[in-house]
């Protein structure tokens, strides 16, 4: 059985691509495995998952339009569009392919952005605006759901209080940026703490909040690449920015 969250996914995701009238068309979608500096570049920061070898970027190509997805349980696929609705999405495999295409076949309906993974050392950019943005906002105590090394660092410099929580095992109990990273049993925990939580778009993938997302949907952000269709889809607030546009909404508010 599917979560809730799943269920909502999965409905709302067909219901557009039905509305659309892409079902049916012969459509070949292809997703592949990603190298490191294909997903990101080369940032100056190596604390990155992706570098570590933790996780790969997966990308799902329709149209000529990119959409991506981290995952740590990589599959190729290639079919028709209507076959991702078929796939018994429990599995994580499948799952990780569902949200690369729904990011790749939004992008191309013009319904999503963002969907392409920023290089270099853009991500320390977007971790500073992201700052400044919280500072106007008087967001003092701040969560961050999957360790993300240009915002934590970001975050600290501006002095916020941060808490982080990760599943790699890699990283629980390393100190970064002064911060002690908690294990994931403390997502819960570290979301009911802060006053506003990011949350790794990763999760959409990996299923592993899908319990405790709806019940903290208005102090949570998402951020990351994976999130792009379903924070679109399922109502949550997403944090992204490129050198096109920033995503900072109206000033006070969380409504992006």
């Amino acid at each position: 059985m599917y979560s809730s969250l799943l269920k909502q996914l999965y409905i709302e995701g067909r219901k557009i691509i039905e509305e659309y009238r892409l079902m049916n068309e012969p459509i070949t979608v292809s997703v592949r495995s990603l190298k490191p500096e294909e997903a990101i570049g080369k940032p100056s920061m190596n604390e990155y998952a992706i570098l570590k070898g933790r996780e790969v970027m997966i990308e799902a190509v329709f149209k000529g339009y990119r959409g991506q997805a981290f995952t740590d349980t990589p599959k190729q696929f290639n079919g028709l569009l209507r076959e991702i609705f078929e796939l018994d999405l429990r599995n994580l495999r499948n799952r990780s392919i569902f949200i690369a295409v729904l990011n790749a076949v939004m992008a191309y309906l013009g319904l999503v952005d963002k969907t392409v993974h920023c290089k270099d050392d853009y991500p320390l950019i977007c971790g500073a605006e992201l700052a400044r943005y919280l500072k106007e906002l008087n967001i003092r105590n701040v969560g961050i759901i999957g360790y993300q090394p240009a915002m934590l660092k970001s975050l600290v410099e501006f002095g916020f209080k941060v808490r982080v929580a990760d599943a790699n095992p890699d990283n629980i109990g390393k100190v970064k940026c002064g911060v002690t990273i908690e294990p994931a049993k403390a997502d819960e925990e570290v979301i009911c703490w802060s006053d506003l939580a990011l949350i790794t778009g990763s999760v959409f993938a990996n299923g592993s909040l899908d319990e405790i997302l709806p019940r903290y949907k208005d102090k949570i952000i998402i951020y990351g690449v994976s999130g792009a269709a379903p924070t679109k889809l399922l109502g949550f607030k997403r944090w992204c920015v490129s050198k096109e546009r920033i995503y900072l909404g109206k000033k006070g508010s969380l409504n992006f």
